[in-house]
């Protein structure tokens, strides 16, 4: 895995490194983007495997709980080519419309002080459109997306514990903040010595709670990131 930059972090930058997750972290993708993601996930594997529609959900659910992404189940499984599964399943159009972005996140995540990265189990061709319609694109230093997310020949996203150790060892910085809405993420990144906040919106189901586990740190809004010394 290699971390590409297409902004290079200036002279002034803070070494303290954000990764932030996309989905349900940037922008609310709940009402619509995830559920038709899931549609074309089941309707691929359905035509590809020859299941039937009920067969394919649950397998798509049964990867993702299983390996934390559908695809790593259907490669291991199946031999489904990545790539192909990635483009047809990601066919989406009119971001602006369907994702429910708050108006101020560009603004507040340009007043992060530190290197900004995406870091999304998405594709790449997705990630960047998707933050390039919702004007997010130019506040990142760098998009790692799940096709970069490859170790030895072996696709390994979050929240493989094989990611979080290389992501330290190519960063060279303890300073590393992971910020996503998946909890099973964040520990796994935690057990590696990586500072993590858990965002979860009111619109999302926000429990009175605190989290359980090695998480500690908890938003409600993505504003509140910047609070959080690491």
């Amino acid at each position: 895995m290699q971390v590409k930059y297409h902004l290079r972090p200036n002279a002034g930058t803070p070494k303290q490194v954000y990764l932030l997750d996309l989905d349900n972290t940037l922008h609310a993708a709940s009402r619509f983007i995830l559920p038709e993601i899931n549609r074309q996930m089941t309707r691929y594997i359905e035509e590809q495997l020859d299941l039937s529609t009920p067969q394919a959900s649950a397998l798509r659910t049964q990867y993702w709980m299983r390996y934390g992404a559908t695809l790593l189940g259907l490669i291991k499984h199946h031999g489904v080519d990545p790539h192909h599964f990635l483009a047809e399943t990601h066919r989406l159009q009119d971001f602006p419309q369907i994702s429910g972005r708050h108006a101020s996140v560009p603004r507040r995540l340009a007043r992060l002080n530190g290197i900004r990265i995406l870091f999304t189990n998405a594709p790449r061709a997705y990630a960047v459109d998707l933050c390039r319609a919702l004007g997010l694109y130019r506040y990142f230093h760098a998009i790692v997306a799940i096709e970069d997310m490859q170790i030895h020949r072996q696709w390994r996203p979050k929240p493989s514990d094989w990611l979080w150790a290389n992501v330290r060892a190519q960063l060279k910085t303890r300073r590393l903040m992971l910020v996503d809405d998946t909890l099973g993420h964040l520990n796994a990144a935690s057990r590696r010595g990586i500072q993590t906040a858990w965002i979860t919106s009111p619109g999302l189901g926000f429990k009175p709670l605190l989290p359980t586990g090695r998480v500690k740190k908890r938003i409600r809004q993505f504003d509140q990131i910047r609070r959080h010394a690491f």
